[in-house]
Order: structure tokens, then sequence, then C-alpha cells
């Protein structure tokens, strides 16, 4: 590594969201030296080539390896497990001893998730929800958000350690991610090949109550811009200059929004294309009756309401509208892929 290189160290590299961020990263940051965590040697020199420098070869479970790589990072980037406390807390324990090391506090870019707005909703739309997102330019706001909320608790351990003044920590929370991941290895985004997979198993396609829950949305590329605009803003001489709320660094994202039940359609249109069942039918169920027969349905039948206010100041302006056919196609892909 060069005297001039910018220490990087990075999580979920391989996965949906690392991978095409890797590939933006390594254009933005020119002079990074890049360290990475890959689990899988199979797929090491796909990553090197694509500008992993150097690999820490090992899992999410390997706390001292982790530890010891934020230590010697100036910059964590973490698009890995958002609700692993253990994990966070070695990244943050490196990265404070980094700043013991240099008197400068390393900076942290770290995925969290919409679901930390989610009401407990049965797949009913609440007017009131509705009528009042979550506008992430109202720091008292996002700050008493409940602490039973997924992924609260990680999100809670990165606000406490930028409030120490030892890390600079941006928080990004993506909503329903969809498009194809064009990072070194093909990637699926996670709630629609759950849903695919538990229909395919059960030839039965499900929604809960009447499906007018809603949640926001955002094309995976439209979300690495996101990515480029607040690392960009993180590295600038101006922002490292001075302290900010911890609040302020927390960032929203949506560009979309969908309900519950136009999931669930796509997923039965998409299953009876291919004859899998006999009609494109969903089948309204409670909330116990989906917990049983698909334990993720729970997590995604609330309401869950952001305002991208912060992005949006940036210059953040989403190119791809078209959710539904988006959407419609990574079905049609997830479904080839799993035939």
């Amino acid at each position: 590594m060069s005297q001039d290189a910018l220490p990087v160290f990075f999580l979920g590299v391989t996965g949906y969201v690392g991978g095409p961020l890797l590939t933006r990263l390594v254009k933005l940051l020119p002079n990074a030296h890049v360290t990475a965590l890959i689990r899988s040697e199979a797929v090491i020199p796909l990553y090197k080539a694509a500008g992993v420098h150097e690999v820490v070869h090992g899992t999410h479970k390997d706390l001292d390896k982790i530890r010891t790589a934020s230590a010697a990072a100036e910059v964590v980037v973490n698009t890995a497990d958002c609700t692993d406390v253990n994990l966070t807390r070695a990244i943050l324990e490196g990265m404070k001893e980094r700043y013991k090391q240099t008197g400068r506090r390393p900076v942290l870019i770290h995925t969290s998730g919409a679901n930390v707005l989610g009401d407990k909703a049965a797949g009913v739309l609440d007017p009131d929800v509705a009528a009042a997102p979550y506008d992430d330019a109202d720091e008292e706001r996002i700050k008493t958000l409940p602490d039973d909320r997924l992924p609260r608790p990680v999100d809670k351990l990165i606000f406490e350690a930028d409030a120490e003044g030892v890390i600079d920590g941006w928080i990004i929370a993506p909503p329903m991610i969809y498009g194809p991941s064009r990072g070194p290895v093909a990637r699926e985004t996670m709630m629609l090949p759950i849903l695919l997979k538990f229909s395919l198993a059960t030839k039965r396609v499900i929604r809960v109550g009447d499906g007018t829950s809603t949640w926001d949305n955002v094309h995976l590329e439209d979300l690495i811009d996101v990515y480029e605009l607040i690392i960009k803003k993180a590295l600038s001489a101006e922002t490292r200059a001075t302290r900010s709320s911890p609040y302020s660094k927390f960032i929203l994202v949506s560009s979309g929004k969908h309900t519950h039940g136009e999931i669930m359609e796509i997923v039965a249109e998409a299953l009876f294309k291919r004859g899998i069942i006999p009609a494109a039918e969903v089948q309204q169920v409670t909330l116990d009756e989906a917990a049983v027969v698909n334990p993720i349905l729970p997590y995604v039948c609330n309401n869950s309401f952001a305002v991208p206010t912060k992005a949006r100041k940036l210059g953040w302006t989403p190119k791809h509208l078209t959710w539904r056919k988006d959407v419609e196609q990574d079905a049609e892909r997830i479904l080839e892929s799993l035939s």
C-alpha cells in the first residue's frame, strides 16, 4: 500500500448491494486500497479483478479478524448483515482503536433498512402512517424510533459511537430494493426470492389482510447513486473538519411505493405463466396463518413510509421509476435460476 492510499475495509462485498457498490467505489476513490471480507475462496479472483487489493478470508463470526481489519481502515463500508450486533460491535471496536492511533475519526458507511420505520400492521394500510411519513431531516423523530424495530439495536450502537466522537457513522436505510445486481458475481435481492421459493414449495400464493399495506422501494442502481453521494459528502474536507449530530447522518431512501398485495400479485402472475399454479390467484390469510406458512410475510406486510430529504438535497434524482415492470422482470429471472 502506498503512503497516499486510502485504506478501506469492505464487508458484504460479495452481496447484492456490495458487488455493484465495489465497482462504483473503485472509480469514485481511485486512491483507495480496498480490503474485503470474503468467505468463499472460489470467488476471490473475481473480486480482486474488480478492485479488491487484499482479502480477509473469513465469515461474520471471525470477530477478531474483523476488529483488526477495521482498526487498519480510514473508511469501513458495511453492506452485510444489518441486524448482527456482535459483528457491528467488532467493527466499532476496531474503528475506535483506529481513532486512538491516529486522532482522526474514521468513517463508517453502514447499511441499515427501512423496516426500522415499520408499524405492526397486518397487511392493511394505516392512513395515519401514510399521512406522517418519516423524513430523515426530522432528526428528533429519527432519534425516538422504537427500540424493538429491527435493525434499530445496531443503528443505536453506531449513533452512540458517533456521539462519543470516535467515528463518523453514516447509516443508509434502503426500502425494498429491486433490479439486477451487476457486481462481479450475480446476486439477487432478498425478499422476492424468498417469496417465490415459498410459493413454489406450497403451490399457493398468499397475502396478509387486504394487501393494502405499503412500502417504499428503490432500484438498485439508484440506491448505489445514493451511496456515491454520501461517500463523497462523508469524505469531503468540510464534513471531516466538523462535528455533527449522529442523527444528521441517517439517510432514508425512496423512489416509489408498492403495496403488499401488488408484490404478491406479481408472484402469482409469474408462477401462473409457467404453469406452476392453475390461476394467478392470491389467497387472503390472517397474520397468524401467514407466519406458519411463510415466516417472512409478517415482516413485509406492514407499512413503512420514508421521505429522502437528505439525498435529494445532495442532488439525488432516481432514474428507474417503473418499479412494477422491473420487479416482474426480477421474478422471471429468479424463477429461471430456480428452475
